[in-house]
């Protein structure tokens, strides 16, 4: 696993209730996943939920794909002016923007307790995709760290043994059914090692362009070969936005060479910027920071809101950094 450092979550936690009770005495962060077998039992996962927070107070939302949102509201219809209800597969098609997102309704919520049901796996993710879920989770515990906080996450087991087996690496608790249990495999500060794996190199038929001290030729680059492959006008944009800002961290954090990469695979235009720099925020992008507010993490936050998903490795020996854009969106 890789460890992140300062990474806060609740200990010597014992099986309890899954509803409300189990966070209403607790001032901090309390993560929880909850696997589960059908439409019926994911509906009754949530309300439980949904009920011990409204018998706790404070502010509830729930992010869920699209197909399961619109069937949690018509089995929760009951509490639906009690609860604020987001379509999690348009918010967080790329994992990253979720952290942002919770950020957000807490910011917007100043002094209450926030509950959460925050589902970021679904069937149609791709293994890119449910790779930085596993990621967003672990970072979760770390971003969170000490706020007022109850997130419920529910799995669907047909997503497969893995996925479950990563969820409950990155949360400090299970709900099975009614009871609420410590993670047997959680580790505070780790995101889970298949999580965090090298990208695979680019393939032998990718373009590349190496720069050193100006963006123009960047910007060209990426503009030129995303509209040959037929991304849309304002995807164009964007995705030149997120290349720009990759590269112009090179310049400012690098030294030596840096490396585009761009290709074409499975409906995606992918660009990878690669340099000799080290990011050692793990939180980097999750927040929106200020204009002018010392310190970096302004270019990547633009790359996370603008990609459908971005993967981030860095370590001593450089950094990686991939974006992809689908051609059909």
């Amino acid at each position: 696993m890789s460890t992140m450092q300062d990474a806060h979550t609740p200990d010597g936690e014992q099986a309890a209730p899954a509803d409300g009770r189990a966070e209403a005495g607790s001032s901090g962060l309390q993560h929880a996943a909850m696997p589960y077998r059908g439409a019926d039992e994911l509906a009754a996962g949530v309300a439980r939920f949904v009920q011990g927070a409204a018998g706790a107070g404070g502010a509830v939302l729930v992010a869920a794909a699209a197909a399961n949102l619109r069937f949690l509201r018509q089995r929760l219809h009951a509490a639906d002016g009690q609860v604020a209800w987001a379509d999690i597969s348009a918010a967080g098609l790329n994992p990253a923007r979720l952290t942002a997102l919770l950020r957000q309704f807490a910011a917007a919520r100043p002094g209450q307790r926030l509950w959460c049901v925050h589902e970021p796996a679904w069937p149609a993710r791709s293994a890119e995709e449910m790779r930085e879920v596993g990621r967003h989770e672990a970072l979760l515990n770390l971003a969170l760290a000490g706020a007022r906080v109850s997130i419920l996450c529910p799995y669907d087991t047909r997503l497969g043994g893995a996925v479950i087996a990563c969820a409950e690496q990155t949360h400090p608790a299970v709900l099975r059914g009614p009871r609420r249990e410590p993670s047997s495999s959680f580790i505070a500060g780790a995101i889970p090692a298949e999580c965090d794996l090298p990208l695979h190199p680019p393939p032998a038929d990718a373009e590349m362009l190496e720069y050193r001290d100006e963006l123009a030729g960047v910007r060209r680059f990426a503009a030129q070969r995303a509209r040959l492959a037929g991304l849309a006008p304002d995807r164009v944009a964007d995705l030149v936005s997120a290349v720009s800002e990759l590269a112009a961290n090179t310049l400012s954090h690098a030294t030596g060479l840096g490396t585009l990469s761009m290709w074409v695979t499975g409906g995606e235009v992918i660009c990878q910027v690669e340099d000799t720099g080290q990011i050692t925020d793990v939180l980097a992008g999750t927040a929106r920071r200020d204009p002018v507010a010392s310190g970096g993490g302004r270019g990547l936050w633009v790359v996370h809101q603008v990609c459908d998903l971005a993967q981030i490795r860095s370590g001593p020996m450089g950094t990686t950094i991939r974006v992809h854009m689908r051609l059909d969106c």
